[in-house]
């Protein structure tokens, strides 16, 4: 965590120096102003500090003012790094002598604008995705098992009840039978968000409700996350198994940043742990980061995970995203009757913006396959998608 604070920030503060230096300083005539627009790049590079501050310290409605319009500038002012370095290179190549700082910087300010407003209200909405798993591990009684999968909340200094709310319109449009939550739930001081563990507590479901923890629970206070996650109805597992209704095997596994706070399962070894799990029963691995280990391939029918959130900005993100992880978003055979699927995630570990990757919500349908005697198992993403705003 801390190379990564260490990184974003150096980052960040060059972000800021690229563009004032290029950009703002050479029209800005003035010394005195010039020396006032340097004072508030510098208090903007410096003023993601001031969420954690205020989340600890500040009444919930002025804390989410504050992280609102900090993340909100973040976002921007990365879009405004973007568009500034396209249109230098433009410029540099083409040679384009009339393509001044203040005609770069006027246009990608109205480029970062429009797409810092369309990416703001990509992350208002919800998709819900269908995936139909066919199984002959189904007991001959039980035709259908359905489940929702939720992941990255985030719930914190800026997001809670909405997102909540849009979880509940899904929950009670498709009455789930399972409810299986895959980390980033929580992501900030809950000191005085009892209401939103109330509101999710209202969310049942006839199998019960499985939680995993995230990264960044671990980030904000493991012990504090954790109580709220079984205050909302949930059942914690970390490095867990949990046999529900007899047929299905729950494998809750703890996220690797877990590290960070020292809060590991002591000598875990999550290939043995996998190893020793039933395989006449259906097997659900959920694991926040989707990371897979080939020796573990066989040992489960499907993973679940999150943590990614599509990559936020497509394409590149998508891309960079590929790099790390087995994918960003969807599902995706492993091999050796073993599939996964990672969840683009309700809500953003970072600014509120999306681009070109909307929240989601995942509605799993295991199908007894032993009804309809097919040769094997199969898993379909379908592309009956909606909406819920």
């Amino acid at each position: 965590m801390f190379w990564f604070l260490l990184f974003f920030f150096c980052f960040f503060g060059l972000i800021h120096l690229y563009i004032y230096f290029t950009k703002v300083k050479p029209i800005v005539k003035k010394a005195n102003l010039r020396k006032f627009s340097f004072l508030v790049f510098v208090w903007l590079v410096v003023s993601p500090v001031f969420i954690r501050w205020a989340d600890r310290f500040l009444e919930p409605i002025f804390s989410k003012w504050i992280a609102f319009v900090v993340l909100i500038w973040i976002g921007f002012v990365f879009y405004l790094f973007f568009f500034c370095v396209v249109f230098d290179l433009i410029r540099l190549i083409f040679r384009w002598k009339s393509l001044t700082s203040k005609k770069v910087l006027l246009g990608a300010l109205a480029l970062a604008l429009g797409f810092s407003v369309y990416s703001y209200y990509e992350t208002l909405g919800l998709e819900v995705i269908r995936l139909q798993v066919k199984t002959d591990k189904l007991p001959s009684h039980i035709e259908q098992v359905k489940i929702m999968q939720v992941s990255d909340l985030h719930l914190g200094p800026l997001l809670g009840k909405e997102k909540i709310e849009l979880v509940k319109k899904v929950w009670e449009r498709e009455k789930p039978d399972l409810i299986l939550e895959t980390g980033d739930l929580v992501d900030g001081n809950m000191r005085k968000k009892d209401y939103l563990a109330e509101e999710l507590a209202k969310i049942t479901a006839p199998l019960g409700k499985y939680a995993i923890m995230g990264n960044h629970e671990y980030y904000r206070g493991w012990r504090e996350a954790s109580e709220f996650i079984e205050r909302s109805g949930f059942k914690l597992l970390k490095d867990q198994v949990e046999v529900v209704g007899g047929f299905l095997v729950i494998a809750g596994l703890d996220d690797k940043d877990c590290r960070y706070a020292k809060a590991c399962t002591t000598d875990f070894d999550e290939i043995a742990f996998l190893s020793k799990l039933p395989r006449d029963k259906f097997v659900l691995v959920l694991k926040h980061q989707p990371l897979v280990k080939k020796e573990t391939l066989g040992y489960f029918d499907l993973m679940l995970s999150g943590h990614t959130h599509g990559g936020l900005y497509r394409p590149i993100g998508s891309f960079l995203v590929r790099f790390l992880y087995e994918t960003d978003r969807g599902l995706k055979y492993l091999g050796k009757g073993s599939y996964l699927f990672v969840s683009k995630g309700v809500g953003t570990g970072g600014p509120p913006m999306r681009f070109l990757t909307p929240p989601d919500v995942v509605i799993i349908e295991l199908i007894n396959l032993k009804k309809e005697k097919q040769p094997k198992s199969t898993a379909v993403m379908l592309r009956e998608i909606y909406q819920i705003l």
